[in-house]
C-alpha cells in the first residue's frame, strides 16, 4: 500500500519523513514534492491547484501498481482530492481511502480571499494569526524571508483561487481530520467530506489548532493504518 501524503501551504516533504517509522511495513509513505519547493526549488512555483494536481497525478500514475491511498493536510487537503480524481478520471485509478486534515469540504471552499495579495509585512502578519505558523527566522533573517515568501506567497495563491468544479463522486471512504481549536474549519465542515464520496465519511476531531498534525501524529497515525490496513484484507 502506498499512501501519498500531501503538505500544507509553505510545507515540505519533510513534513512526514519521520512517518514510516510510525506505519506498520505494510503501508509505504511517500512525500510529494511541489514545483519550486524542496529538490525542485529551481523550477518555478505554481499558483494554480488544478495544474499542480494533474502534474501529480500524471507523475503517479506509473507508479502504483497496487492499491493506493492519499493524504494531505489544509492545502494539501485539496491538493489531496483533486490529485484522486484526476487519477480516477483521465487514468482509471482508484484509491482505496483519501484522508483529509484541517481543511474545509471543497465544496465549501471560500471564494475571493485577498490575503495572497497583501504587502509582506501585513502578508506575514495575516499569516501568523490565522495559522500561527511563520517561524521567527522567517521573519527576522532576510535571506530566509527572500527564499521562503516567495513559496507561502505562491501556496497561498493557489488555495485563495481553488473553485471546485462539482463532478463524479469518488469511490473510496474518506477520513477527515481536524484541530477541535482550529478557526479555519469546524466539525460541521469536516463532515461535509462526506458528499464527496458514495463509500462514507468519518470525522475525528484532536486537541489543537490548525497545526495539531505534529503532536497528535501518533494517534493520527494509528487511526489511519488501522483503516488503510483493513483495505488490504482481500
Amino acid at each position: 500500500m502506498r499512501l501519498v501524503c500531501v503538505p500544507y501551504a509553505g510545507g515540505s516533504a519533510a513534513v512526514y519523513h519521520q512517518w514510516a517509522h510510525s506505519l506498520p511495513s505494510a503501508i509505504e509513505p511517500w512525500a510529494l514534492r511541489m514545483p519550486g519547493h524542496d529538490s525542485r526549488m529551481d523550477e518555478p512555483l505554481c499558483t494554480d491547484l488544478i495544474s499542480v494536481a494533474r502534474e501529480a497525478a500524471a507523475a503517479l500514475a506509473g507508479l502504483l501498481p497496487g492499491p493506493y491511498a492519499l493524504f494531505g493536510h489544509s492545502l494539501g487537503a485539496l491538493l489531496a482530492f483533486e490529485i484522486a480524481h484526476s487519477l480516477r478520471d483521465v487514468w482509471g485509478i482508484d484509491p482505496v481511502l483519501l484522508a483529509v486534515s484541517a481543511r474545509d469540504a471543497p465544496q465549501l471552499s471560500r471564494q475571493g480571499g485577498t490575503m495572497h495579495r497583501l504587502p509582506d509585512e501585513e502578508y506575514l502578519e495575516t499569516l501568523d494569526r490565522r495559522f500561527g505558523a511563520i517561524p521567527p527566522v522567517i521573519r527576522e533573517d532576510p535571506q530566509m524571508r527572500a527564499l521562503y515568501l516567495p513559496i507561502l506567497r505562491a501556496d497561498t495563491t493557489m488555495l485563495e483561487t481553488y473553485r471546485h468544479q462539482a463532478g463524479r463522486l469518488l469511490n473510496c471512504p474518506i477520513l477527515a481530520f481536524g484541530g477541535a481549536d482550529d478557526p479555519e474549519t469546524s466539525a460541521d465542515a469536516l463532515s461535509a467530506w462526506s458528499k464527496q464520496t458514495t463509500a462514507g465519511c468519518s470525522t475525528t476531531l484532536f486537541p489543537g489548532g490548525h497545526f495539531f498534525l505534529q503532536p497528535e501524529r501518533d494517534r493520527l497515525l494509528r487511526l489511519l493504518s488501522d483503516e488503510l490496513l483493513v483495505s488490504l484484507v482481500p
